[in-house]
């Protein structure tokens, strides 16, 4: 019995990981292409830096200034 559950389980998450994959590739095919938007000098160097920082590319130290704006 226990191993029937433990089996039911798994077979139940495979399920599930499959039918998130199918509609997630059937989303991204029926959707348009999203319009490519420049981007500001400011906004690519953000895009540049959090890179560096998520990719770990060498010994790099850098400091992100925080900018509050009341909208």
């Amino acid at each position: 019995m226990n191993r029937t559950r433990h089996t039911l389980i798994i077979l139940l998450i495979v399920v599930g990981l499959v039918l998130a994959f199918l509609a997630g590739t059937a989303t991204a095919t029926v959707g348009a292409p999203a319009a490519v938007e420049a981007l500001r000098p400011s906004q690519w160097a953000a895009v540049q830096t959090s890179n560096a920082l998520l990719l770990d590319q060498g010994p790099v130290g850098t400091y992100l200034p925080v900018v509050l704006q009341n909208h």
